[in-house]
């Protein structure tokens, strides 16, 4: 299973309508809103990259309401 986590600042007075359409993506395990520069982290998970690149293209890019993301990969490297 790999794993993302997704920065997004929403576009202004969207940010309720966005996190109701981003509820319904099934691969979206967590999501918290934030203070500061991005409204929103989102926890994305998926059996491989090529799925994560699909829900990532396909589904949340897709969402209106999004100004700007960022994502972060997680490593598998152990500590």
């Amino acid at each position: 299973m790999n794993q993302v986590y997704m920065l997004i600042c929403a576009r202004p007075k969207k940010l309720q309508s966005l996190m109701q359409k981003l509820l319904r993506i099934k691969e979206i395990s967590n999501m918290h809103s934030l203070y500061g520069q991005y409204d929103l982290i989102l926890e994305i998970k998926a059996k491989d990259m090529n799925a994560i690149d699909d829900v990532i293209d396909k589904k949340i890019r897709k969402v209106e309401g999004i100004e700007r993301t960022e994502t972060l990969i997680v490593s598998d490297i152990p500590l």
